[in-house]
């Protein structure tokens, strides 16, 4: 392992930590702060159209959850989606949501929840993706799990000239304190929520 993977994984070892530490009401009460300044402060001053997919993630490892989101989507007919892991060093496939869906264990990381795909199943592309961060620095580089995911597929839209949004959401104390170390594979985000601020290139 190099320098750089070393160092990034160190950091990830210590944010895994402190966010394993948080109780199921800690992480209830802090999600909810965030699905609150995501709704309130940032969605209805990003431009976005009535057909455009916003794809959002179901929590794992006490993650923030998503839940005010997506039952605000719902209520208010915003179109989402949830994403997939297909195979290891694959981009991610994204399946619409609908009434009623399914969620199975994935098959390689049994604690991640997806979409179980049967003949109802809609395969979409997002135009905003929302998703977890491990780890972030004030310039919105992510550290995510290690997996590589979500940087794979964010590149793979981008080369397809597909214009998306990224919006990752934090707690404030994932923040870190020095810049995150930084790969050629690495996306830059958007736009990061947490419980008090947005972080964005304004």
């Amino acid at each position: 392992m190099d320098l750089l993977s070393q160092q990034k994984q160190q950091l990830r070892t210590l944010i895994r930590q402190k966010r394993s530490a948080l109780s199921a009401s800690e992480v209830i009460t802090k999600s909810q702060l965030i699905n609150h300044n995501f709704l309130t402060n940032l969605l209805n001053n990003i431009p976005h159209q009535s057909h455009d997919i916003f794809s959002l993630y179901l929590a794992s490892y006490n993650e923030v959850t998503t839940t005010l989101i997506s039952k605000h989507f719902i209520t208010n007919n915003i179109k989402f989606c949830y994403p997939k892991i297909i195979a290891p060093n694959q981009h991610l496939q994204f399946i619409a949501a609908q009434e009623g869906q399914e969620f199975v264990a994935n098959n390689l990381y049994p604690k991640i929840l997806e979409p179980k795909l049967d003949k109802a199943s809609e395969v979409v592309i997002p135009q905003f993706i929302i998703l977890p961060i491990l780890g972030f620095d004030h310039h919105r580089n992510r550290l995510g799990m290690g997996g590589g995911f979500f940087d794979r597929t964010i590149n793979h839209l981008k080369n397809l000239n597909h214009k998306i949004i990224t919006i990752g959401l934090a707690y404030e104390f994932q923040r870190a304190e020095t810049n995150i170390p930084v790969e050629n594979t690495d996306q830059k985000l958007d736009f990061i929520v947490t419980e008090k601020n947005i972080f964005s290139a304004n």
